[in-house]
């Protein structure tokens, strides 16, 4: 079975400072996978050359059988990875419902099919009766 998420010792390097060593893991698809480690052990690093904002100095990263790694993170984010932030509330001016739609939009032009969409995903997530 192919993996949908791969990384072949992918390195990042800021000056002397190594960030990320050498790293290799596969995700299959279904798969829910963490990182964890304490601060500083490049996890933020990592998640950024997986989403496209840095190109690794070294090693592969494959999405769906597909290199990713040095593609800009708008290129990564249309074959269907996103990286998100801690942010409480990204757009505090909408409610979580809209914020939702919003990263729908992506995949879909017609607001109505992407509000279904968002629907099913606050659903899954059992935020649909806080989507207001």
């Amino acid at each position: 079975m192919t993996a949908l998420l791969s990384l072949g010792t992918v390195s990042k390097r800021f000056r002397g400072l190594v960030a990320v060593d050498r790293v290799s893991f596969e995700v299959p698809d279904g798969a829910i996978f963490a990182v964890i480690g304490p601060n500083g052990a490049g996890k933020t690093t990592l998640f950024n050359l997986i989403a496209g904002a840095m190109v690794p100095d070294a090693g592969t990263i494959t999405f769906g059988g597909h290199r990713i790694d040095g593609l800009t993170p708008d290129a990564v984010c249309r074959r269907g990875i996103a990286r998100t932030f801690q942010l409480v509330r990204p757009f505090p001016g909408l409610s979580v419902e809209d914020n939702v739609v919003v990263g729908a939009r992506l995949r879909q032009t017609e607001v109505g099919v992407a509000r279904q969409r968002a629907h099913e995903i606050l659903r899954r997530l059992e935020l649909f009766d806080r989507r207001r």
